[in-house]
């Protein structure tokens, strides 16, 4: 034994025992060295002289109190293959041979998603720039909130500014393939998708020649200030005024009370230097409504302007890369010039003029312009809905095709593929459908929008061409429709999404949970939608109220009923037309071959609950409520009412775009897709008390168990028509090669935690408590269990 001491004073005392070096500072072991004869193959270094000098560096770190050390990794290549080794999960067959059960082409049935040989090519080109302008694989899952927003802000400049230079304008459709692949959404997605629109949407021709360029060009960047810390998706109700001051030529915009400020805009916490606001509009005393504004936030240096406050809300549950903001403004400078007029504007002394079409015009026009930029945002989301949810789904199944649990037969050899198991397969291929339907639906809607948008963002208060030949006006009598159908299918479909992408994370196990699996990162960053511009109750509601008043304007049997309203015509042809009375004859459905029966069926619950909404409401007020009461009361009524809608319109959605396949076994595929959405609605939906009886019941559920046997062999190939890239996928579950176990492995072994060791916080917090002399036997038994354990000896018998 040997001790000295060391430059910071402590006394070192080294004993040795059986060949092993024992540190002890201050009396407390620290540290032990096993002699190399006792050392695991890893650690054996042969003798060589650096393997000598890195074991005295390790000691003589161990005598100052630092036990860091870089673990050691097994660095060899892992192999896949279709047998399990050392390098090896054993499950790259898995896959490829799912995939030769598959009963139709997988090129053809992604034409029939994305709307065929053009558009696939189209949306190819489309995602192609982030094949060189996005993460490496799993990258984000361990970077920090300022990393991924950097990342962002690089990449999506890379991207989009050689085609924005260009003058290249994304379609709705186009657009929508973007939000449905990004890897790494931030505050340019804002800029792009709520800003600039409501620059084209709502400013004079004019101010989009001076603004819209600079922010096609990254010049400026902007968000959207609507909402509030106290009020989100009732706009009339914002408090942030606006108020002419013709002295000075300007607008003052507040936010008087803490209520007021603006809140959750995403973008202007940290990046925006302008921003769109909705505020109060005054001159002269008088409230004018709620107008917007373009508002400068920051200066070339990115400093925020006199009497702004801005900032970031805070860390979110997911989407980081976005800086949702907050701002407060006291007295803040606008020019009269800023307010967007497109349709109104401020004169110089302060005299508020409403613009009013030319001749021929339809007044109210100016005022659905307002619904654009929202009913922009909907669209977009309805698709997103559906294509974030084919993300979980293509893990989920490809991983459930891959991983194996329970022995198939008594034997307890061959091991059970989980899809295999009936629930898991419903479980799956619920949601499979469901992100069929919703992307045939968003589809459908983006269709509508962009023929509407075409007319809508003409000047509407111009009705002459440039050579003086008059020119109807837009037709903008679809808006109210498609603006109920947006909000309805928004609140919906994104709420289905999120709940569908955990359903999803539940059937890849534990291995779900991790973020590498992709499916609990995309949930995480996908959620907010569901509440994003109102949550379902608020946009359902939206609709229900359409839909009452085209009941009542079916009852008239004056005007033809708009879009998929059409259900409501026995109304149109008897006003008195009760259809409690007429449940006996409510369609009655026998096989899965019944597809024009379960359209029926969700036509006839749909209409149901409308007419059951309205009564509701006609009883309340004959009950004395007012009109406001009695809505208030029957929101229940009124949502169910709108959810059962619009699960009709996605069926009907779905099922009339699978009339239109040309490729026969692509069309028989995805009729048995769209009939499994449909009798998941019958099977676990509720309003079908009086419709379905319990014969109805039973077939349904037999019809289920068919349907899912005969997609079973289509299982992956249907998950791999989404055509979704490996690097937007981002998961080691959910690999197109399924080489799952090589992918955890490697993920695990490349953590950022293992490659240090001890954790920080180990010397401080844990190291005092551990009991160093038992550590130190590595493993080995102690000596007073040896001899507790030792065979004892047998005593002779006395003879």
């Amino acid at each position: 034994m040997a001790s000295v001491v060391v430059s910071n004073g402590k006394p070192v005392t080294f004993r040795f025992r059986n060949g092993g070096v024992e540190c002890v500072v201050n009396g407390v072991q620290a540290h032990a060295v096993r002699p190399s004869e006792e050392r695991r193959p890893s650690e054996q270094n042969d003798g060589s002289q650096k393997g000598e000098q890195k074991g005295e560096q390790k000691e003589a770190a161990a005598a100052r109190g630092d036990h860091s050390f870089t673990p050691e990794r097994d660095m060899s290549p892992l192999t896949p293959s279709e047998e399990q080794s050392w390098s090896s999960g054993g499950t790259a067959g898995a896959l490829p041979s799912e995939r030769k059960t598959s009963t139709f082409d997988v090129k053809k049935m992604t034409e029939a998603i994305y709307g065929g040989p053009e558009q696939v090519a189209r949306r190819q080109f489309v995602l192609a720039p982030q094949r060189h302008h996005v993460l490496k694989p799993l990258e984000k899952y361990d970077m920090s909130r300022e990393a991924v927003m950097a990342a962002h802000h690089r990449d999506f400049i890379a991207i989009h500014k050689a085609f924005t230079k260009k003058g290249y304008r994304p379609t709705i459709a186009e657009t929508g393939w973007m939000a449905a692949t990004s890897t790494n959404s931030g505050s340019l997605t804002t800029h792009m998708g709520l800003f600039l629109p409501t620059i084209i949407g709502q400013a004079s021709n004019q101010q989009k020649m001076l603004w819209v360029p600079r922010a096609m060009n990254f010049s400026i960047i902007g968000a959207y200030a609507q909402t509030e810390l106290g009020h989100g998706s009732n706009v009339r109700a914002l408090q942030t005024t606006a108020v002419y001051d013709a002295g000075e030529q300007c607008f003052f915009l507040n936010t008087p009370t803490l209520q007021s400020m603006k809140f959750w805009n995403s973008g202007a916490g940290l990046v925006a230097t302008h921003c769109v606001c909705y505020a109060q509009l005054s001159t002269g005393g008088v409230n004018h409504g709620v107008h917007v504004f373009f508002v400068q936030l920051r200066d070339e240096h990115h400093r925020p302007l006199a009497g702004f406050e801005i900032g970031d809300c805070g860390n979110k549950l997911g989407d980081n890369g976005i800086d949702c903001g907050y701002i407060r403004m006291r007295d803040v400078r606008v020019p009269r010039e800023h307010l967007l007029a497109k349709k109104a504007h401020v004169e110089p002394d302060g005299t508020y003029v409403r613009h009013t079409p030319a001749k021929g015009g339809d007044v109210k026009i100016a005022e659905r312009l307002s619904y654009m930029t929202m009913l922009t945002a909907r669209v977009h989301m309805i698709t997103a809905a559906g294509g974030k949810l084919a993300l979980g789904v293509t893990t989920g199944v490809r991983y459930g095709c891959v991983r194996r649990q329970g022995f198939v037969a008594a034997s307890g050899v061959e091991e059970r593929k989980i899809i295999d198991y009936p629930v898991q397969r419903y479980r799956l291929f619920k949601q499979l459908a469901l992100s069929y339907a919703m992307q045939f639906a968003g589809h459908w809607m983006h269709q509508r929008f962009e023929a509407l948008s075409k007319d809508l963002y003409q000047d509407p208060f111009k009705t002459a061409d440039d050579d003086g030949a008059e020119k109807p006006p837009p037709d903008t009598s679809d808006l109210p429709e498609i603006h109920a159908s947006a909000a309805g299918l928004k609140g919906l479909c994104t709420r289905l999404a999120a709940d569908g992408l955990e359903e999803c994370r539940k059937c890849c196990g534990g291995h779900g949970y991790l973020l590498a699996g992709g499916v609990a990162a995309t949930w995480a960053d996908y959620v907010w939608q569901a509440t994003a511009e109102g949550d379902a109750v608020v946009m359902l509601l939206q609709t229900a109220r359409f839909l009452v008043k085209t009941l009542a304007v079916a009852r008239t049997g004056r005007d033809a009923l708009p879009g998929a309203m059409t259900y409501l015509q026995p109304f149109r042809r008897n006003p008195a037309y009760d259809p409690t009375s007429a449940r006996a004859s409510a369609p009655r459905f026998t096989d899965a071959s019944q597809h024009l029966t379960l359209a029926d069926m969700l036509q006839h619950r749909a209409l149901l609950a409308v007419y059951l909404a309205d009564r509701h409401i006609e009883s309340l007020k004959a009950g004395g409520m007012s009109k406001e009461q009695a809505w208030h009361a029957a929101s229940r009524s009124l949502v169910a009412a709108a959810e059962r809608h619009c699960y009709y319109v996605l069926y009907r959605q779905f099922s009339d775009s699978v009339d239109r396949v040309a490729d026969g076994s692509s069309k028989q595929a995805l009729r048995r897709v769209c009939t499994l959405y449909g009798l998941t609605q019958v099977h676990e939906g509720s309003g079908w008390a009086g419709i379905v009886d319990a014969g109805t019941a039973v077939a349904v559920s037999a019809a289920i168990e068919q349907v899912l046997a005969e997609l079973r062999p289509d299982a992956v190939a249907l998950v791999d028509a989404f055509d979704i890239p490996d690097r937007v996928l981002n998961s080691v579950l959910g690999r197109s090669d399924g080489n799952v176990y090589e992918a955890l492995y490697a993920n695990a072994r490349d953590s950022s935690l293992n490659k240090t060791a001890p954790f920080a916080g180990f010397t401080e917090h844990l190291q005092p408590h551990l009991d160093a002399k038992f550590l130190a036997l590595r493993g080995d038994a102690p000596e007073q269990l040896k001899k507790a354990m030792a065979p004892k000896k047998k005593k002779l018998a006395k003879l």
